[in-house]
């Protein structure tokens, strides 16, 4: 059973930007270093400052990139577009439809990953980890806020209403017979 062109371009999308996502959020908290080798949960220099800036600021990004990339995919024949019927509106159709504004609701879901993630940590009483633990939690949290963005904003992409239409053939003067 061969997979349609969406769902291959919905895959190849979210699996490299899963992949950068995670790369460049680990790189920035390492280039940032100002980490010790015990990691709080709370504070200035903290989990919960790194994990809320980055997921709001990545989220609101991935979903500006992602959109773009959709909307040349569909300009360029590559994915086609949804037309789902208004009974059967989803609430990824319910995010606003001006990009701007779906990135940031999308970067307020990526808050609320991060915000699920501390307080289960906070649950489990952890105060504080260490240096690679941390890195390796903020991998994973990177790896689903990239996930989780990518495929909310490729399918509102795929059924924006912003669709371009085939250049018309040009007609050929009939004879008149």
């Amino acid at each position: 059973m061969q997979i349609s062109v969406n769902y291959r371009f919905l895959m190849r999308t979210t699996l490299t930007m899963t992949l950068a996502t995670a790369v460049l959020g680990v790189l920035i908290i390492d280039l940032l270093g100002h980490h010790d080798e015990m990691v709080p949960l709370w504070g200035r220099q903290s989990m919960a400052t790194d994990l809320l800036a980055f997921s709001l600021v990545f989220g609101g990004l991935l979903c500006c990139l992602v959109t773009r990339l959709t909307r040349k995919a569909i300009e360029k024949r590559k994915v086609v577009p949804l037309h789902w019927h208004l009974k059967s509106q989803t609430l990824i159709d319910r995010l606003p439809s001006t990009v701007l504004h779906r990135a940031f609701m999308l970067g307020l879901a990526g808050v609320l990953l991060a915000t699920i993630m501390l307080e289960l940590l906070n649950l489990k009483h952890v105060s504080r980890l260490p240096y690679h633990a941390y890195l390796l939690l903020f991998a994973m949290h990177a790896v689903s806020l990239a996930a989780t963005i990518t495929v909310m904003a490729v399918y509102r992409a795929l059924s924006d209403r912003r669709i371009t239409p085939l250049p018309a053939e040009p007609q050929k003067n009939k004879p008149a017979f």
